[in-house]
């Protein structure tokens, strides 16, 4: 069973709740992400990958306006995570927000979900292929 943290990313702050071990760190996103909150979002990322969380789930759900800009620093981090043996999935997205990644030309780059129980979920699926794998 996967352990869900939850951190809540509103304006210009970043404000994570620290949970040891935990296989899912979920970050809400709310309001308008403009080019500084994404990239106050993606080194948050990093932070966290530094720190041993590699499997992030960023909720968009609550998410009005992304600016087009930062998607592109949002799939680096995905590489990045996935390089690291994790993922940045996506969950939340509302037609307007995938428009707007479609139209960054990097949708194909993430593992999108309509929530965050999904995306979790495809941690869990993904962490039980490896383990029937090895056996």
């Amino acid at each position: 069973m996967n352990k869900i943290t939850f951190a809540r990313v509103s304006g210009y702050e970043a404000a994570v709740a620290a949970a040891a071990q935990a296989d899912v760190h979920v970050i809400a996103a709310e309001g308008e992400l403009l080019e500084q909150q994404i990239t106050d979002l993606a080194d948050e990322t990093v932070r966290l990958s530094v720190a041993g969380k590699h499997n992030l789930v960023l909720d968009l759900s609550r998410v009005h306006h992304v600016d087009y800009r930062g998607v592109r620093q949002l799939a680096a981090r995905a590489r990045f995570l996935r390089g690291a043996g994790g993922d940045l999935k996506l969950c939340g997205l509302s037609l307007y927000l995938a428009s707007i990644f479609r139209a960054s030309g990097l949708f194909a780059e993430f593992d999108l979900h309509d929530t965050v129980e999904s995306a979790s979920a495809a941690f869990a699926y993904a962490a039980l292929r490896v383990e029937g794998d090895e056996n």
